[in-house]
């Protein structure tokens, strides 16, 4: 089994490589792509780095040389970004992925890939739930990137051409800090912080609310997408993975209940409104069709604290 990783660098990258070199899977090679492989400290022999954007012709052919049986495509800019330069967001979130499923269409045998997509391509307001009816309206570029790509697989996978599964993937915690930061950011900060006997302000309120998954709970659910059955994915080939939705409070209520420690202290709370709005204001969830195909999420938020800091 030949797989192949985009944005193997990133946060959720760099948790989905270790996994799969852990997994009792025949896997021959795992290609690792991204523009920087310097986050990548395994010394598995089956894994090969290639460096370098996805839109460049060279690197896309060094790619796919050979047939690919999987594909995690998690290559993508953040939203802060996709924001703040609609030029770059488009490149990297939607040129490249079009060169990618271009590539692989040519395969004899269709791949399967996975796509990650975001909630970001529901936008705001929201209705007091969202459930697999709910429908797709994303007010900001980089959700409205996402759900291009959603369609694209979705009508790539009706034509035979790839075995195309697309999840929106909730807050991933704990992403590491880094001056590049994507606006949903302070889910991961908070814990940082907080573990660290550090002060944090936060800039959202105590009762806001997000839907959270820990990184090896992620990284579980995209390896579960691809060895689901195709049979028993709805015709979007696109769910809305399973995830807790917790207050910020209550967040660091469960941070406190695994560090056994007080901590709210330490936390001043600053909110901005425009952050609360977009990122921060999440109703309640219901994904009957990710369910079904047998996608879960951490179960606690005790569980999804002790995870994510796994990763911290």
């Amino acid at each position: 089994m030949r797989i192949l990783i985009t944005g193997a660098n990133g946060f959720i990258g760099q948790g989905l490589v270790q996994a799969l070199c852990e997994q009792a899977l025949p896997i021959t090679e795992i290609i690792a792509n991204d523009i920087d492989l310097s986050g990548l400290s395994t010394g598995d022999a089956r894994l090969r780095r290639v460096t370098g954007p996805l839109d460049q012709p060279d690197i896309l052919a060094q790619l796919l040389a050979q047939p690919l049986d999987w594909v995690f495509h998690l290559a993508g800019i953040t939203s802060k970004r996709a924001e703040e330069d609609l030029a770059l967001g488009l490149a990297v979130n939607v040129h490249s992925s079009m060169a990618l499923l271009a590539g692989l269409a040519a395969q004899q045998q269709p791949a399967r890939l996975v796509f990650a997509s975001s909630i970001g391509v529901f936008g705001v307001p929201l209705p007091a739930r969202v459930d697999d009816d709910t429908p797709i309206a994303p007010t900001m570029s980089y959700g409205v990137q996402k759900r291009m790509i959603e369609l694209l697989v979705a009508d790539y996978a009706r034509r035979g051409l790839v075995d195309g599964r697309t999840v929106r993937l909730p807050g991933v915690l704990a992403r590491p800090q880094q001056s590049i930061r994507p606006l949903s950011a302070f889910s991961s900060d908070i814990l940082h912080c907080l573990a660290a006997g550090q002060r944090f302000t936060c800039p959202v309120s105590p009762q806001s609310t997000n839907w959270l998954l820990s990184r090896p709970c992620c990284v579980a659910q995209l390896i579960h997408a691809l060895q689901s059955d195709a049979a028993h994915w709805p015709s979007s080939r696109a769910v809305t993975l399973p995830a807790q939705r917790l207050t910020t409070n209550a967040l660091v209520q469960a941070l406190e209940q695994h560090l056994g420690r007080p901590l709210a202290h330490l936390v001043d709370w600053a909110p901005v409104p425009e952050i609360e709005a977009q990122f921060a204001n999440w109703p309640e969830l219901d994904t009957p069709a990710a369910s079904a195909l047998g996608f879960v999420h951490d179960g606690s938020g005790q569980q999804l604290v002790a995870a994510a800091l796994q990763t911290a």
